[in-house]
This record gives structure tokens, sequence and C-alpha cells, in this order.
């Protein structure tokens, strides 16, 4: 067996390992880089390996740092087929189409630039398109969340619930080499245990080798208290200011889960004049989606729907998609919460929404979620006055809140506890998905605690395994 690092690897985003067993390959997720001025260059590299070669695709969850890059992969001639969850496999349909929407929208952007300072334009080009995007869904083979797939010529992957997002999965791969079988687990993006929405992520027997994420493998989460009332505390004081709160969140996953906080408030009758907006026609459909899957729910949120209650919808709450309407808020003076993507700030309509509130000082950022090094939502987190967006220069003036219990990660401890649940520790295990000082951090804790043989493997490197 050889495993290759084609990202995420001393890094966070860009999930991408190849696997290769017995001469069969398989591609563990096909993830977009986020974040950092190389982003651009390095989404627009070439595969470190040949696509058409590749006989599966298995993706552990939707989200773009994990999937982003698949049209590419169509497009450099893979046409075989992806096998992921049934409810990823139906928030790929929204996710790839908006992130092709996206990087057209992105060079339109580019492209006016350049023109109104009298530059040249001819290089700037779309990632991808739409239409590319779409191609790809053809592609997918949906399977149940916990279920089992026969993969030809190589054994079966099993997705177990992972509680990161709707549809995320741990993959148990189970490979067959000249008749002697082994394990590779990839944990994929573990959940956290208190999340509202979705469920803790499962364990799984331990496996011969174990790729592992470490996103907060160096911290536990601050003790805020219970994050619903942190997120109560804020929007109220903002309101008294009458003024915005301004929430970039992923469109998959952070939102749902915010949004359900924000009905537990609502119906408790905390926020009775709130105005929720859900500004992102991708968040807006993956909501819809998420509504379509209740049996992926915690069990206290299908005993509300048992009750009656709708966890993701409330009075007060709108779904904008029209892109006037989202011009609209930024033209509103009234008090509100909109939540819009992308999580770090990197692209869509969020970048419009901080452009014309950050110089407001009645108003309030939130961050409920991981900031990337280098992605704008990491330097306003960070303080950084002035802000630099769509080219221009904005004074920091509005206030600065992070909220860390709502990210969608395992902390630390819930890292070591998923680990401690494998009952012995793998023959070897490689750190993944986490900037290089936390992994290298995470796996130093593993080896001393568990005295497990763990790496932290560097792009492009790749390990033979025997």
């Amino acid at each position: 067996m050889r495993i290759e690092f084609h990202g995420a690897a001393r890094e966070v985003t860009g999930s991408c390992h190849l696997v290769d067993c017995g001469g069969v390959r398989i591609l563990l997720d096909c993830g977009m880089i986020q974040g950092g001025r190389e982003r651009h260059e390095r989404n627009r590299e070439p595969f470190p390996f040949d696509p058409r070669t590749l006989d599966c695709v298995i993706l552990s969850h939707a989200h773009i740092d994990h999937s982003g890059r698949l049209p590419l992969l169509r497009k450099a001639g893979y046409h075989g087929p992806i096998v992921t969850t049934a409810p990823t496999a139906q928030l790929l349909e929204i996710m790839l189409a908006d992130s092709g929407r996206i990087q057209e929208e992105d060079a339109r952007w580019t492209i006016r630039r350049l023109e109104k300072r009298k530059k040249d334009t001819s290089w700037v080009t779309a990632l991808y398109t739409e239409e590319d995007a779409i191609a790809v869904l053809d592609q997918l083979v949906p399977v149940p969340l916990g279920g089992t797939h026969t993969l030809p010529r190589a054994g079966t992957v099993t997705f177990v619930p992972a509680g990161h997002i709707l549809g995320a999965a741990t993959i148990d791969l189970r490979l067959d080499d000249e008749g002697t079988s082994r394990r590779l687990v990839f944990s994929g993006d573990l959940g956290v245990q208190g999340a509202r929405l979705l469920p803790r992520p499962q364990s799984v027997d331990c496996p011969d080798y174990l790729i592992m994420e470490s996103t907060y493998g160096d911290r536990d989460r601050a003790n805020e208290g219970d994050r619903t009332e942190r997120l109560f505390d804020i929007i109220q004081r903002t309101m008294r200011r009458k003024g915005k709160v301004i929430i970039p969140a992923f469109a998959v996953g952070r939102t749902q889960e915010v949004l359900t906080r924000i009905n537990d408030l609502v119906e408790a009758g905390r926020l009775p004049d709130a105005r929720v907006y859900v500004d992102s026609p991708m968040a807006v459909a993956a909501t819809r989606a998420f509504a379509l899957h209740p049996e992926a729910y915690s069990r206290p949120v299908r005993e509300l729907m048992e009750d009656g209650d709708a966890p993701l919808y409330f009075e007060g709450l709108e779904l904008v998609s029209r892109v006037e309407d989202s011009m609209a808020l930024n033209e509103s003076r009234r008090p509100a919460v909109i939540i819009s993507a992308s999580g770090m700030c990197t692209a869509g309509r969020i970048k419009h929404h901080l452009k014309h509130s950050i110089t407001n000082s009645r108003n309030t950022v939130v961050f409920v979620g991981y900031q990337a090094s280098g992605s704008l939502g990491q330097v306003i987190q960070a303080g950084t006055n002035p802000i630099r967006i769509f080219g221009e220069w904005y004074p920091l003036n509005a206030r600065v809140e992070t909220i860390e219990g709502f990210s969608a990660h395992a902390d630390r401890r819930e890292l070591l506890e998923w680990f401690a649940s494998l009952g012995d520790a793998p023959t070897r295990t490689f750190v993944v998905h986490g900037e290089e000082a936390v992994s290298l951090h995470f796996a130093d804790t593993l080896a001393k605690q568990f005295n497990a043989p763990v790496t932290v493997p560097k792009r492009g490197q790749h390990f033979e395994l025997s």
C-alpha cells in the first residue's frame, strides 16, 4: 500500500490524499485551497498525479476545501465514480454549482477592478464555471450515511457518521491486496460533542493505518459558558446600539447550527423583534437540504420536531437569494442579524456586507468558525486596521467578537477522546488538516499519551506501507 499526501498536509485546506493498494488507485477528497495569497496559483496548478489513472474518488463531506477541485479533476480527464454519502451528494449539487458561480463572479470583479485602473485583463479567467461544476454531478455514487459500498477490485468503504456537517463521514476502507486485507481509516473532519443540530462523531474499531485531522489539535475551547447565551448577549447589545450583527459562516453546517440557536432564543421569546437574514444562495439551498434529513439530527432536536418546532425556521427569519435583496440589506439602517458566506470571508456576499459595515462602530462582526491564516476573516479577527476589501482600504471601527464554541471541528480534548476510542494505537497514524505547528503539536501529544507511531506528512510526500 502506498499513500501520497497532496493537500491539507501541514495546512488546513485542500484535502487530497491518494491511496494505491494492489494497483487500485483511490483518491480521498479533492479539496480547494482556501486562504492565503498563493491560493489562486495553487488551485490552478496541475494535479501531481494523472487523474485518468484513478479508479475511484471517495469524498468525506461536501465542504469546498474537501470537494472544490472536483470540477478540475474532471476537466483533467477523470470520469469515474465519486463515492460519498447521500446527504453529501445532495449538498454537492448546491455547493459545487455555487462555487462555480463564485469563480465566475470573482473573475468579473477582477476584470472590473483592472479596467478601472486601465490594466490588462486578458489573463483573467474563472478557475472553473458553473457548467463545469454541474458536469461532475453525474459521477456521484450516493451511499446511505452509515452504509457500506463495494469498491471494484479493491474491497469496501463504510461511511461512519462524523458529526461535522450534514452527511459528513469518517471513511473506513477495507482494502484487499493479493489476499491480504488491510484497514485504512480517514477521519475526515470530526464534529464537536456539544453541537445543537448534529450528534457527536461515532467511533470506529482500531485500523491498521489512520489519517487523522488536527484542525484544533493544539487547543481546548475556552469555557465561554453556553454559546447560545453568548450569541444572545452579542445580538442584544448590538441591537441596543441600533447596529447590525454580521456573521460570516460557512453556508453548510455553521449557518444551520447558528440558526438552530437563534431559533431557541426566538421560541423562548427572548428575541421577539429580531430580523435575521441568511444571505447566500448556497446557504439558503443548504438550509432547505438540511430540513430534508432530520434522521441525521441530534436526539434533542428530533424531540423538538416531534413537538412541532421547525429548528431551522422561525418568525423574523428571511432567506435571501436575489442580488437586489442582498444589496438592499447594505442600504438599510435597521438593526438586523446577517448570516452570510463564505465563512473565512474569502469570497461571496459576506465581503460586500463587511465592506459596508466594518466602518460603523454600532455594528458587530461575529466569527463562529475557523479562520485560516491569511484569509480576510483572520485579518479582521486579528484586529488589523485598516482592512483591504476588493482592493480598497476601510477603517475597522466595528466591534469584533469570536465564539469558538460554534466551530464544527472537534478541539484537542475531543480529538484525543476519539483517538482513545479506537482501543489501540494504529500501526501508523498520519496527522493532517492542521496548520504545521498545530499538526506537529498534536502528533507529539498522540505519541506521548498513546505511545502511537505518528507522522506529520509534508505536501507531496509519499509512504510505502507493508
